[in-house]
């Protein structure tokens, strides 16, 4: 790498012979490669970027990237995805059309904003509602208690309940939680907190009972709600003649993980669904068999307590997380330009021998600088100079037209406007030449 020299001359002095040969060297880019050429303007903007990061941005990155995850593991399953999905997109958009120029697009976010986000809210209301009602803040850091799972013995009681209420032609549904919450999802529920028993589930859904109406939701080893409404399916594809009670069994295992039984007196079959789909139990036995298959317990509950391990779980979610908040920090803080105005310093040099600097001249210089607006804070206004090559000019009045390759100013950050944008020199005779002969 050539280095750079330059020798700032004050009025009166004579340059030697040796200043001369250095100031005849060839000036490079200060990263310039062997043939004079500096690096790809790709590259530049990287080492541009490397140089904003702070420590102090490492662990916001990390910190939001925890928070991003545990936002998508909490809203994946949620019709509140939706909602939040769209309420980011709009900020990311705005970034976008800011960074290619799209006039009438920042236009629009920037002043119909409040109308965007009111529009938004009564959209979503109820979602809104649903999440705001629902959420904690050491649910949402640290994910919810591993449930407690159904027992052997309380799936057996669950399955005889099952056929025994065909035989008497009483129809039900049964929704067996798993992890997800479904408080968010069930309304109108009626506490009950009462252990799995054949008896009290058969006599739950006895058209007499006035707790026949809804569903029993069962967490654990015990029925915690009865007359809970479950959300209904809306999907085209399910058989014409299933009524309410199917098309309510079906939505909840939409929305969540959950299990449901849907007893149907009518039809006189027992039907699982599970994920959005439903299959006839034909036997108590069949039942039981896919409850048992379906509430194993998980051979990872061992290991999660092994946090190093449980940082591997899920790995291309956490990278994407990690990914889309770097990107976030390289819009917000690598491209929001700023602007700022210093009263920079002027100084001459390279002089010719044979010339000498009369008259006043110009001593300070406004210059407003662009860039990226923490560059722009770090800034030393000390360390700024403007550095007038006078190496061209000639005796007498010399005009000298200001450009940015003449303020020390770091990679990033560009000159705009100078006031004035040109400058006077007065130049005459060295004093030594003028006496010879």
């Amino acid at each position: 790498m050539t280095e750079t020299l330059r020798i700032v001359k004050p009025i009166g002095y004579k340059i030697s012979a040796c200043d001369v040969n250095l100031l005849c060297r060839p000036i490079l880019p200060p990263q310039a490669d062997k043939d004079g050429r500096g690096p790809p303007v790709e590259v530049e903007r990287v080492n541009d970027l490397l140089r904003l990061f702070r420590w102090q941005d490492g662990l916001d990155i990390l910190i939001l990237t925890f928070v991003f995850y545990r936002l998508y593991l909490w809203l994946k399953k949620k019709r509140a995805l939706r909602m939040i999905l769209v309420i980011l997109a709009l900020p990311l958009y705005y970034i976008i059309a800011r960074w290619i120029d799209l006039p009438l697009s920042v236009w629009g976010l920037q002043n119909l904003w409040p109308v965007i986000l009111l529009v938004l809210v009564v959209i979503f209301q109820q979602e809104i509602r649903e999440v705001l009602g629902s959420i904690t803040l050491p649910t949402f850091l640290f994910g919810r208690p591993e449930m407690e799972q159904t027992g052997p013995k309380a799936l057996d009681k669950i399955a005889k309940a099952a056929f025994q209420m065909i035989d008497r032609q009483i129809g039900g549904l049964i929704v067996l939680q798993r992890k997800d919450d479904l408080d968010e999802f069930i309304h109108g529920k009626t506490d009950l907190d009462a252990e799995i028993n054949e008896d009290l589930l058969i006599s739950i859904f006895t058209p007499q009972s006035p707790l026949h109406d809804g569903a029993a939701i069962i967490r654990g080893d015990r029925i915690c709600y009865a007359t809970a409404l479950l959300p209904v399916s809306r999907s085209p594809l399910l058989p014409k003649e299933w009524g309410a009670r199917h098309h309510a069994g079906l939505g909840i295992t939409e929305v969540s993980d959950a299990e449901c039984i849907i007893i149907s007196e009518e039809r006189k079959e027992v039907l699982l669904a599970s994920g959005g789909k439903a299959a006839k139990m034909k036997t108590q036995e069949d039942l039981k068999e896919s409850l048992s298959g379906l509430f194993l317990p998980s051979p990872d509950i061992g290991k999660r307590k092994r946090w190093p391990r449980n940082m591997l779980n899920d790995l291309p979610t956490k990278v994407l997380s990690l990914l889309l908040v770097c990107l976030l920090w390289v819009f917000v803080i690598g491209l929001r330009q700023g602007e700022i105005t210093f009263n920079v310093p002027i100084e001459y040099y390279s002089i010719p021998s044979n010339l000498a600097m009369t008259g006043s001249s110009p001593k300070i210089i406004h210059v407003r600088l662009r860039g990226s607006q923490r560059l722009l804070s770090s800034m030393d206004p000390d360390r700024l100079r403007m550095q007038i090559d006078l190496r061209d000019t000639r005796a007498g009045t010399n005009q000298i037209s200001l450009s940015q390759n003449a303020i020390n100013v770091p990679s990033g950050v560009s000159a705009v406007e100078f006031n004035p944008r040109k400058i006077t020199i007065q130049l005459s005779p060295s004093p030594g030449l003028r006496d010879r002969p």
